[in-house]
């Protein structure tokens, strides 16, 4: 196969992949765009969450659980805590398997609680208001479980035209480096070339980074194997309660997060789910000084509902490679893990596949003008002979 005749195969592989599959990259990054800053959307859209000023010290994390018992006594499971991370946030509680939705489906119950009286805000299920909707297109197109290794697909899909896009693009000839810089010529025709191939090859790594994580976020499953040839992963822990004696007299919340302060000096606590059973155990979610994500860290803290004493621990500064490669997915695919410079810098990578999406179709409408008319004047030559 010559070079000549690669190339035009390259072409017409990235410019059907763009045809046909340019709307749905672009929807997944517009939608990943926006859920960059989701949770501040979402207390723009309901401002009864924007909560008055008020110290985080004074948060009685187990006053929150008895409010939510008295508020919804017939949801008898889990109940999982996520405790705000500054003073105008509300405490944010799910319940996660209610028995109005499909077990298949991730869909609990999301209550908002005021941290000063404990009081209902709201509660609503996610997928059923505006945020989580675009959180469920984004990451499975509405479709579940078919719908993430679709997701995933396309990912594989985008890459793939991607890295055909800067092969065909690459300059050639002695000046390819005086080329490769960016440079917008004034004709409207070359300038729509200009953008849209400076655009995709100065974008190309960091947008690869952001499907590669969104294809580990969606089916983990598929990285895993390669990653296991590198390092393993450890063992996902689980720890029940022990059942006392004597007294069954469970310690509160509040106690709960006082052991994990002492067992992890500094730390704070993200998320705590309170047992449901006599098994059970407090699930404490700490994040340690040099975690990427601040708000899901990777820090495990299982406490004895009855006695205090400490389960178990995953301390997310020692864990295998493997483990710390699947840690940073999430904070990298939203930016987190490089502070609001970096959730900025995802939200305008997302708009990207879009304007590729639109540079590349007004190009191929540009060639398909281009050969019509020099049709027409080869037709309207031959007629006048």
């Amino acid at each position: 196969m010559n070079a000549k005749y690669l190339r035009r195969c390259l072409s017409a592989a990235h410019l059907y992949l763009g045809l046909v599959l340019g709307g749905v990259f672009a929807l997944l990054g517009l939608t990943g765009s926006f859920l960059v800053f989701y949770p501040e959307i979402d207390r723009f859209l309901n401002p009864e969450l924007q909560i008055s000023s008020r110290p985080l010290s004074e948060l009685n994390v187990q006053v929150m659980f008895e409010r939510l018992h008295e508020a919804f006594p017939q949801r008898q499971g889990v109940w999982r805590l996520e405790l705000p991370r500054d003073s105008e946030q509300a405490v944010y509680a799910r319940y996660l398997r209610p028995e109005e939705k499909s077990p298949e489906l991730f869909a609990p119950l999301v209550v908002a609680l005021d941290p000063a009286s404990g009081s209902v805000i709201n509660s609503r299920f996610w997928g059923d208001y505006a945020v989580t909707w675009v959180y469920n297109l984004h990451y499975s197109l509405l479709a579940g479980k078919t719908g993430t290794v679709c997701v995933s697909l396309l990912g594989i899909a985008l890459c793939l035209s991607m890295c055909i896009g800067i092969y065909l693009w690459l300059p050639r000839g002695s000046n390819r480096l005086k080329k490769a810089i960016p440079k917008v010529r004034n004709n409207k025709y070359q300038a729509i070339y200009d953008l849209h191939g400076y655009s995709g090859a100065y974008g190309l790594c960091l947008l690869l980074v952001l499907t590669v994580t969104g294809i580990g976020l969606a089916t983990p499953q598929w990285l895993e194997p390669i990653v296991n040839t590198f390092s393993h992963r450890a063992v996902k822990l689980e720890f029940e309660s022990e059942m006392p004696l004597r007294s069954t007299t469970r310690i509160s919340a509040n106690q709960a997060i006082a052991v994990s302060q002492v067992q992890i000096p500094g730390s704070q606590v993200r998320w705590i789910e309170a047992p449901s059973t006599v098994q059970g155990a407090y699930v404490l979610r700490l994040k340690q000084k040099g975690e990427p994500s601040d708000r899901f860290p990777k820090t495990y803290l299982w406490v004895d509902q009855f006695s205090g004493k400490v389960l178990g621990v995953r301390d997310a500064l020692n864990v295998p490679g493997g483990d710390v490669f699947f840690d940073w997915m999430h904070p990298l695919h939203n930016g987190e893990a490089l502070g609001i410079g970096g959730r900025w810098l995802v939200f305008f990578l997302g708009l990207l596949p879009f304007f590729l999406c639109c540079t590349g179709w007004i190009r191929w409408r540009h060639k398909v003008k281009a050969k019509s008319q020099s049709a027409s004047n080869a037709h309207l030559s031959w007629s006048r002979h």
